[in-house]
């Protein structure tokens, strides 16, 4: 959902604590949009493959924006973590020299969990879901991914577990606006990551 009001407030609290990384709001025009600083560099148009040094300071970007916004008043009021951006994607993303370097797009910010914006990120930045990948190699990779986020309370297997909350959302949501082909590629990225990565970390016994 847009919040343009709390996407304005992030970029600000952003810029006031020296984090470089986001655009500056500039302000208003008479039509209502608002005006953004440009960040030099390139913004890929689909999701991978990425490699581990990458995917690590992907990680440790958005590690970095949490921790950033921890302290904003409508995060602290409503007792959440941090500002999630809710759709920071290789696709949101400003790559300065083949390495992630800036985040855009804050239309759909909101207070949140970190593991909330880890499993969107983690199920964008792997591109979970796609067989390219075999699951041993995505595991490693989310490992990597983990290491490069460097949270205590965010293990791999509890991304995993949200990357598949993401996935099965996505789904639900697009399918509910009529987004048939982009819910039904999610809901298949949902069942791949269940099968392929949760069930190897976090094994149920339902296969048995």
């Amino acid at each position: 959902m847009r919040d343009a009001a709390f996407g304005h407030a992030c970029l600000l609290h952003l810029e006031s604590t020296g984090f470089h990384h986001a655009p500056r709001l500039l302000g208003i025009d008479d039509a209502g949009r608002e005006i953004l600083s440009f960040i030099p560099g390139v913004v890929p148009s689909d999701l991978g493959p990425y490699s581990d040094e990458q995917l690590a300071a992907a990680a440790n970007l958005l590690r970095r924006f949490h921790d950033a916004t921890a302290a904003m008043p409508a995060v602290r009021a409503g007792g959440f973590e941090v500002a999630c951006h809710n759709d920071w994607a290789p696709t949101n993303t400003v790559f300065v020299g083949d390495m992630p370097a800036a985040m855009i797009d804050f239309d759909t910010a909101q207070p949140g969990e970190r593991l909330w914006d880890l499993g969107y990120s983690a199920f964008t930045w792997l591109d979970l879901g796609n067989d390219d990948h075999a699951p041993a190699e995505q595991v490693r990779r989310l490992g990597v991914f983990a290491a490069g986020y460097g949270h205590a309370g965010c293990s791999v297997s509890r991304i995993a577990v949200y990357a598949l909350t993401r996935q099965a959302a996505l789904a639900a949501s697009t399918r509910a606006r009529g987004k048939i082909e982009i819910a039904e590629w999610a809901a298949s990225c949902a069942d791949w990551t269940a099968l392929n990565i949760v069930e190897r970390l976090l094994p149920t016994g339902y296969s048995q």
